[in-house]
């Protein structure tokens, strides 16, 4: 992971997720999982295209469950978008297209 991802635990949500100043879309992750190992370079160059506009987090799916369970997440990979701590818009899982995930970063972003 670069210093443009983070990966967090489900104790450090609030404070990176729920009260954050900005958007921060916050990536469901498992291991052996085809789909997430996709993910995962497009997430990391995109995360450095909108360094500064959007935080870019990720999650350990099956080692925060709580979390998964709190949100309503079940499967990976899934990407939840917020913006000042509330879930906005669709979330986005499965095969992801990098097209589709950075037209979704420009509207989080307000651009």
């Amino acid at each position: 992971m670069s210093d443009m991802v983070r990966e967090i635990q489900q104790s450090e949500f609030d404070t990176a997720v729920a009260q954050a100043p900005g958007p921060v879309v916050l990536d469901f992750f498992s291991t052996e999982c085809p789909p997430c190992e996709a993910l995962a370079p497009k997430y990391e160059a995109l995360a450095g295209q909108f360094a500064g506009r959007v935080r870019f987090l990720k999650v350990f799916r099956q080692g925060n469950k709580e979390l998964a369970q709190r949100l309503g997440v079940t499967g990976s990979p899934t990407l939840v978008f917020f913006k000042q701590g509330i879930e906005i818009g669709e979330r986005v899982s499965g095969e992801i297209k990098r097209s589709e995930l950075k037209e979704r970063l420009t509207s989080l972003a307000g651009e």
